[in-house]
């Protein structure tokens, strides 16, 4: 064999071990050695845990991460407040310069409640211990003079009084002697004409 023959020969030999090696290198994968753990930085199986995990910490390091389940306060249902209330304003009783009696009511009555002589407001109108002027009459009230006949109040007060049958503002008022008619309709709301119900309470002022 000559030179050149020879060569083509070593150059075709040389070309199909190139051509192994090629086709050795490509076809199989190279090895990785096991850590110490296992073969991957984390087990397959758990990678989808692992990654919530993750994005759970994430999250909670950025402060968006979910909160601690609380108990929600129980609702508390709206209680009424009750209103405070509000004294009843009792009007001052003054002495008038003529008073008209009403049903119930007596000469006597008056001066009990407007701290009257009796004897003053008897002379006055020409009325007399014994008199019982009706319903309307006008009465001229004096203007001096005060009740000297023992204790003006008949009955302590105030109090509460329970409504007997026929019984109205005036009556009552003469029965506990120093009230006014107008002082226990303040005291109890009512309003004109004053009516009442017999067993009901009212206060007296």
């Amino acid at each position: 064999m000559n030179k050149r023959g020879f060569s083509l020969l070593a150059t075709a030999v040389i070309l199909v071990l190139f051509l192994s090696a090629c086709t050795l290198s490509a076809s199989k994968a190279p090895e990785v050695t096991p850590t110490a753990e296992g073969a991957f930085p984390f087990p397959v199986e758990t990678q989808g845990n692992l990654l919530d995990e993750l994005m759970t910490q994430t999250a909670m390091a950025s402060g968006e991460g979910p909160k601690a389940a609380t108990t929600p306060e129980p609702e508390l249902e709206p209680t009424e407040t009750p209103e405070p209330e509000i004294a009843a304003v009792i009007p001052t009783l003054e002495r008038p310069k003529s008073y008209t009696l009403k049903k119930g009511e007596w000469p006597i009555c008056i001066a009990r409640r407007f701290d009257l002589n009796v004897a003053s407001l008897l002379s006055l109108n020409g009325l007399g211990m014994d008199s019982k002027p009706g319903v309307g009459t006008v009465l001229n009230i004096p203007q001096s003079g005060s009740w000297d006949s023992g204790a003006r109040a008949l009955k302590s007060h105030p109090t509460d009084y329970t409504v007997k049958a026929g019984d109205t503002i005036y009556t009552i008022a003469c029965a506990f002697g120093d009230v006014s008619p107008e002082g226990i309709a303040a005291a109890n709301g009512l309003e004109s004409p004053y009516t009442l119900t017999a067993g009901s309470t009212i206060k007296i002022p």
